[in-house]
């Protein structure tokens, strides 16, 4: 028999399981860290972290499950309102520019305010520069009394932008979700609003008891075949029982308007007996834009405090159009890497 006959025989042949490449994967955690913040843009996905408190990176990475390359991008003052304690960055680009939205602070944390920065570039790597803190309190015509506020993140719906944040009602330490409406990526352009209770559930509340306070941190945007939902974190960051929670927007409602939003009674995602404090999560598409993933940080360890680390796992959908994030995947668990096929 001729051999390309057999090497063409052969060729037909079935491939054992044994005989397959293995499908590549990866385990988590896929970094230290917390808050993680990620886009994909120009075939690569950028990060956006702080280091120290007063240091805001980008990285970049052809990979959804490694941060890839760091470029610190800007440096708090070494005094002043917004010298200290930045948190939870976020990277945007808007009207063809590139804007950070990170909360900072003079080191006091009931000074926190949300600030934009701009790069001074095109590219995404930076430098950046200040350009304005955002007005998150009751008196736009005035500006006074501005509030403090956290965890900023942008919604775009039928024309309009949106700010959404977690911010204190006064003084007082208690934490909601506000909305308001955006001129220019740092121009507030309304009064905020409160988008719903922070302790409807016992699984709101800090320690989940009934004597623990409502919490809501962390809103992020999920928009699906015309449908809004906001994701939030709740209970305490720093426990083992932060998990999430889901805002719905109805299909004609208004976003500055509560009743529009339903909340779900159940949490969406939580902890269980491997892996647990599950919150601050982002979302990602695979390279390819087939598959939807969740990103989120994870406690070390039971023990109350913030040492965390940034996860990844992919979710789907349900028929009635709902997200289906399912349960935290065990660190160590090979998961296949996100999908690298034709985009569609």
């Amino acid at each position: 028999m001729r051999p390309f006959f057999v090497a063409f025989l052969l060729a037909l042949v079935p491939l054992r399981a044994s005989d397959a490449t293995p499908a590549p994967t990866f385990t988590n955690p896929i970094a230290d860290g917390a808050d993680p913040w990620v886009i994909r843009h120009g075939g690569a996905y950028l990060w956006c972290a702080t280091t120290g408190g007063r240091t805001v990176n980008v990285h970049r990475s052809d990979r959804l499950t490694a941060l890839g390359e760091k470029a610190p991008v800007w440096r708090a003052p070494d005094t002043g309102p917004h010298s200290r304690q930045l948190w939870a960055p976020e990277l945007h680009l808007l009207d063809d520019h590139w804007f950070i939205y990170v909360a900072a602070s003079d080191g006091q944390n009931e000074n926190h305010r949300m600030i934009v920065l701009a790069a001074t570039t095109p590219d995404p790597l930076g430098p950046y520069e200040f350009k304005a803190e955002l007005y998150t309190g009751d008196h736009l015509a005035t500006r006074a009394d501005n509030r403090w506020a956290i965890d900023a993140t942008i919604l775009e719906h039928r024309g309009q932008r949106y700010l959404l944040w977690s911010g204190w009602p006064d003084e007082r330490d208690e934490q909601f979700l506000y909305i308001a409406t955006l001129s220019n990526p740092w121009t507030v352009s309304s009064n905020r609003v409160r988008l719903s209770s922070n302790s409807d559930y016992l699984w709101e509340r800090v320690s989940e008891k009934p004597t623990g306070r409502g919490l809501h941190e962390a809103p992020q945007v999920l928009a699906h075949n015309g449908r809004i939902f906001v994701t939030y974190s709740c209970s305490g960051s720093w426990q083992a029982t932060y998990k999430l929670g889901l805002l719905a927007l109805a299909p004609d409602g208004d976003p500055l308007n509560p009743a529009a939003w339903t909340k779900s009674a159940q949490p969406v995602f939580q902890s269980d007996a491997h892996t647990f404090g599950v919150g601050h999560n982002c979302f990602a598409h695979s390279p390819d834009g087939r598959e939807s993933w969740l990103i989120y940080h994870a406690k070390k360890d039971r023990t109350e405090g913030w040492p965390r680390t940034i996860r990844a796992q992919p979710f789907t959908w349900r028929p009635d159009g709902t997200p289906n994030f399912g349960a935290p995947v065990p660190a160590g668990t090979p998961l296949p890497i996100p999908s690298v096929r034709r985009p569609l």
